[in-house]
């Protein structure tokens, strides 16, 4: 063969070799997206309800393990919707994950569930989550968002609840601490912690929730 024509086979395969090599980093980088997409909440950039749920039921697994979780529901977070418009009201949300993520103390975990829910994972016992609460609750309050050249505070309604004997599963432990938040919303805000009288809270319809909002 001649010469020219090695040289040229040579060029061709390279050049064939290099855009292979393009097209898989440019796959490797579409999968690593939408990885990344699939457990991150869009608007927020925060985990998501599944990577929460996912990261809690690891934490779970150790039965000797003291796990905390805060579910914060924004009060009054509707009506910002309704005088401000819905692009405000994601102003108001993108606001208080930051102002969650940067409050969290270490070995904590800051994530939003679904609207204006945001859950808070705490690697610790009972003190250390309502540490962690009580910052959460004034860093909000403390924090001003400017709405129609008007402050607004946040605030919101958090429920607590830690493992012990008999739940060891996500959904029983987030039942718990929804049941507490709801109590705390019904008490006008703040922080309440789970204890069994506040069970039947817990079976609750949609609309009973929405009052509180």
């Amino acid at each position: 063969m001649p010469r020219s024509a090695t040289l040229a086979l040579l060029f061709s395969t390279s050049c064939c070799c290099l855009l292979l090599i393009a097209y898989s980093l440019r796959l490797r980088g579409h999968l690593v997206a939408a990885r990344h997409e699939a457990r991150h909440d869009e608007l927020t950039g925060l985990p998501n309800r599944r990577a929460m749920l996912a990261h809690l039921d690891h934490m779970l697994r150790d039965p000797a393990h003291r796990v905390a979780v805060l579910l914060l529901d924004l009060d009054h977070f509707k009506e910002v919707n309704d005088e401000y418009g819905h692009a405000a009201g994601d102003s108001v949300l993108r606001h208080v994950a930051v102002t969650l993520t940067r409050t969290a103390p270490l070995r904590t975990v800051v994530g939003r569930m679904s609207g204006d829910e945001f859950l808070i994972i705490v690697d610790g016992d009972a003190d250390t989550a309502r540490k962690c609460a009580q910052a959460a609750t004034n860093a909000l309050a403390n924090a001003t968002i400017t709405l129609r050249w008007q402050p607004f505070h946040c605030h919101a309604s958090i429920g607590l609840a830690t493992t012990g004997p008999g739940h060891r599963t996500p959904t029983e432990l987030l039942a718990q601490a929804d049941a507490a938040m709801y109590a705390a919303k019904q008490a006008g805000g703040g922080v309440r912690e789970y204890h069994p009288d506040l069970t039947d809270l817990s079976r609750r319809t949609d609309n009973d929730r929405r009052r509180f909002r």
